[in-house]
């Protein structure tokens, strides 16, 4: 397109086309064809080296408390072991590439007629807790969103087993059945899907009795049946303008006195906060899929909270001068969280660009244990072999960078962090008045 991107005709990504061979494409990147499928849907096929962690011999002790009252069921042991296994592939699942969109409920208040097309609705959020809870031995005791499973080859805890991976493929059912078919939230269920399939090829189908997979396969068949079935137009009703979620919220940086970035509404400033805390990125709050709406709007609400280091402020409100702005260590870049003494500052994190100090350090130590986590969460491949030499010989003595980013050594003249405070605050004055930028989505 008109920004050089090149779109998959399989799933919503886009990429440039200088990172695509960096991304592992083999392909001509000036001669796609008009069907080309990215490398990132090729892996979304397959469990990755990376996503192979999984304990595949361990109860979770959540999940054994959960359904100790089943324990006198013969297929309580081996149960557990491959619900303790859903588990962490749901883990896997929320953080990956779009899993935000299936981390929580759809707000039937935001989309006015999805509960006239999905007769049960499901997320992943929903399926961990009844995990950790162990709401399914109610459920099908008490036939609550439960199959009938008129089945004699099937203990409890199998019964229990197809409820869960019956949810799992209900959620991927509902998007594809309420979503028109080629949108990006229909491709992102494709994508998801596909995930989950490669997982449970891998470390649960094998291990599956033949009744559990059986009636899963039929579950399968009726839903591919019902999309089949399905030929209505979607008419998607968008939430008025004032509405909250709606709003454009900015991510403004108090130190230089800029927006450094804007989403148009709230729900894709709650899905960047996310990534950036999967990413591994210091944050002054716990954030987690269950509380991260709540810990934005408690931001967009307080002058005094901060996410990542920064203020996240509804647009209108900065364009209105309607909030004010908690003085920021110049130190560290963020003084809520624990800061080297401005003496003691020997490396600097900045941007290689702007030349923005993001974080002091007081070692090389810790300079570097800094460096292996951005480097782990780079969005471009990194070369070399990662150890502490390679950080101090090609980043801190070279001038080599991730994404932008890079580690130098203080050089003042009296070699003392005190005058980096002052330049930075010289810098501040400069830019009083501050610039606006916007950017697209995330």
């Amino acid at each position: 397109n008109a920004e050089n991107l090149v779109f998959c005709s399989k799933c919503p990504r886009a990429f440039h086309r200088r990172c695509l061979n960096a991304d592992g494409c083999s392909d001509d990147v000036t001669n796609l064809p008009h069907n080309w499928e990215c490398q990132r849907c090729h892996r979304d096929k397959q469990v990755l080296p990376t996503e192979e962690s999984l304990d595949q011999l361990t109860v979770l002790s959540v999940i054994e408390k959960a359904f100790s009252n089943m324990e006198k069921d013969s297929y309580f042991k081996f149960g557990t072991i491959l619900l303790s296994n859903i588990h962490q592939i749901l883990n896997q699942l929320k953080k990956h590439d779009h899993g935000i969109l299936f981390l929580s409920p759809v707000d039937p208040r935001e989309v006015k007629d999805y509960l006239d097309v999905v007769s049960r609705p499901m997320d992943y959020g929903t399926i961990s807790s009844k995990l950790e809870m162990g709401s399914y031995v109610n459920d099908i005791a008490e036939g609550v969103n439960a199959v009938e499973l008129d089945d004699d080859y099937m203990t409890a805890m199998e019964k229990i087993l197809f409820h869960v991976l019956r949810d799992i493929e209900q959620v991927y059912h509902n998007c594809l059945l309420y979503n028109q078919k080629g949108c990006n939230y229909y491709r992102c269920g494709e994508v998801h899907l596909a995930k989950w399939r490669a997982f449970y090829k891998k470390f649960v189908e094998d291990r599956t009795g033949e009744s559990v997979k059986i009636h899963l396969n039929d579950f399968r068949k009726s839903c591919k049946l019902e999309r089949q079935n399905s030929n209505r137009v979607r008419h998607f009703q968008v939430l008025g303008g004032d509405h909250p979620n709606r709003k454009a919220v900015a991510v403004y940086d108090p130190d230089i006195k800029m927006i450094v970035k804007q989403y148009s509404s709230k729900t894709s400033a709650i899905t960047a906060a996310m990534i950036l805390k999967n990413a591994g990125y210091e944050c002054e709050v716990q954030l987690t899929e269950r509380n991260v709406k709540e810990k934005l709007k408690i931001a967009l609400e307080d002058d005094s909270k901060m996410i990542f280091g920064y203020r996240w402020i509804f647009t209108d409100d900065l364009r209105s001068a309607n909030f004010k702005l908690k003085e920021k260590s110049l130190a560290f870049g963020n003084d809520s969280l624990t800061s080297p003494a401005a003496d003691n500052i020997v490396i600097l994190r900045e941007d290689k660009l702007s030349g923005a100090r993001f974080r002091g350090f007081e070692s090389e130590q810790s300079a570097f244990e800094d460096w292996s986590t951005t480097r782990a969460a780079a969005i471009n491949s990194v070369s070399g072999i990662g150890d502490k030499s390679d950080f101090v010989n090609n980043f801190l003595d070279g001038n080599q960078s991730i994404d932008g980013v890079v580690w130098r050594r203080v050089q003042t003249n009296s070699g003392r962090y005190d005058d980096v405070i002052a330049d930075q605050k010289e810098k501040s004055r400069v830019s009083e008045n501050g610039r606006f930028s916007e950017e697209n989505d995330l």
